[in-house]
């Protein structure tokens, strides 16, 4: 089970023997042959120029031997009988490691999908009380929906959290969708966003998106944000929240992370090369 001194502590009893916590407290999970672990990406608010680091964005990865493997291709992997602890461990990850984040006052967004059961409800409630016992503040905890579950955002609320919305695909987001859960954050995946970036004047179409989705009390994250091109399409649109490699690519838990704000033009004269981390 983890260890108390260097690990998250209490884990919901069903999983304390599938997550464990390594030599400097880092939580990962096992199954199998696999091994789950958690990585992070930071979003970036933009204000007056500059971009800062507020939410870490975390996500878990498959590892076989050493190499990353896709989430898909492990998922193939799972027995049926075994989906339901599965998904559970998936989603309380990013929530034991949330004292690894390894950024001072950031946020964490973490992705509540339904795979893990009905008992993973339970499980983010015993988590959300433990973090409250060690005197975390909760509201700093944003987990994203698919879909609109406005008894799912009520509960999330309930519990303290912020909401954040995922939009996916290639239709038209719905600003009236994002109003029925009260999100806090509607999020724009890559796929959605790529609709955008064709040209100039297809960007120009996204500004009218992100001033719907403002009305509605919803800040809007774009993901994807891989080049030059991009990032001059969604500070153009007036985007409030950025993520994507051209800023800082996605590390495992435990890496070290730039803080503090910096200057959005630094990513605007062709200098910047990054070499994301899983692809």
């Amino acid at each position: 089970m983890s260890d108390g001194f260097f690990g998250f502590g209490a884990l919901p009893a069903d999983l304390a023997a599938k997550i464990v916590a390594d030599e400097v407290g880092l939580e990962y999970g096992i199954h199998g042959d696999f091994r789950l672990r958690c990585a992070m990406q930071p979003i970036f608010r933009h204000e007056q120029g500059r971009l800062t680091p507020v939410t870490a964005d975390a996500h878990v990865v498959p590892y076989l031997q050493g190499q990353p493997v896709p989430m898909l291709e492990f998922l193939a992997e799972v027995a049926a009988e075994d989906r339901a602890i599965v998904g559970r461990m998936i989603e309380v990850l990013p929530l034991a490691n949330v004292h690894n984040i390894g950024v001072e006052g950031v946020s964490l967004l973490f992705r509540h999908n339904g795979s893990g059961g009905s008992e993973a409800m339970d499980d983010l409630r015993f988590m959300v009380r433990v973090l409250e016992d060690e005197g975390f503040d909760v509201s700093q905890l944003v987990c994203e929906i698919d879909g609109v579950d406005e008894r799912l955002a009520d509960a999330l609320r309930e519990l303290g959290l912020r909401v954040a919305l995922a939009h996916r695909g290639v239709e038209q987001p719905d600003a009236h969708a994002a109003c029925r859960v009260n999100a806090d954050i509607v999020r724009l995946d890559r796929v959605s966003f790529e609709r955008f970036c064709a040209d100039a004047a297809t960007g120009r179409l996204l500004r009218p998106v992100v001033s719907e989705f403002k009305a509605q009390g919803a800040a809007v994250l774009v993901e994807g944000i891989d080049s030059e091109s991009r990032l001059e399409i969604a500070l153009g649109a007036g985007v409030e929240l950025f993520q994507g490699d051209l800023l800082e690519p996605a590390m495992l838990v435990g890496s070290v992370f730039a803080d503090g704000p910096r200057e959005a033009s630094q990513y605007r004269r062709g200098e910047c090369v990054v070499v994301p981390l899983f692809g």
